[in-house]
């Protein structure tokens, strides 16, 4: 059986197929959470999705992400590059900027 897959595709966690990881229900589920206690409570929560490399932590946070937009939200993520190790907070500022692009998109202020 595993001979018929491409190696690339498994994870610590489970099965990568495409944008699909399979074995990252239950952190999907808990984000899910977090994030409708957010709206419910009209309350700020930060989640962090460290591990591994190649355990699917992009994959979780894409998905995460497409299902916070899907429901009216707006989701900023940012990835830690080890190349910029001098630069400590870029993945915040990538999610900053990724938040500037999204106001300027939308039309809620004429300059930055």
């Amino acid at each position: 059986f595993l001979r018929n897959l491409d190696l690339e595709k498994l994870s610590v966690t489970g099965l990568k197929i495409n944008e699909t990881v399979f074995g990252r229900e239950s952190e999907f589920a808990s984000l899910q959470r977090s994030y409708h206690r957010t709206i419910s409570d009209s309350s700020s929560e930060f989640a962090i999705v460290s591990g591994s490399s190649g355990t699917g932590k992009s994959v979780l946070a894409s998905r995460l992400g497409r299902y916070i937009v899907a429901n009216g939200g707006i989701f900023l993520s940012g990835k830690f590059d080890q190349l910029k190790q001098s630069e400590p907070f870029s993945a915040v500022a990538g999610a900053f900027n990724e938040y500037c692009d999204v106001i300027l998109s939308n039309g809620r202020c004429n300059r930055v």
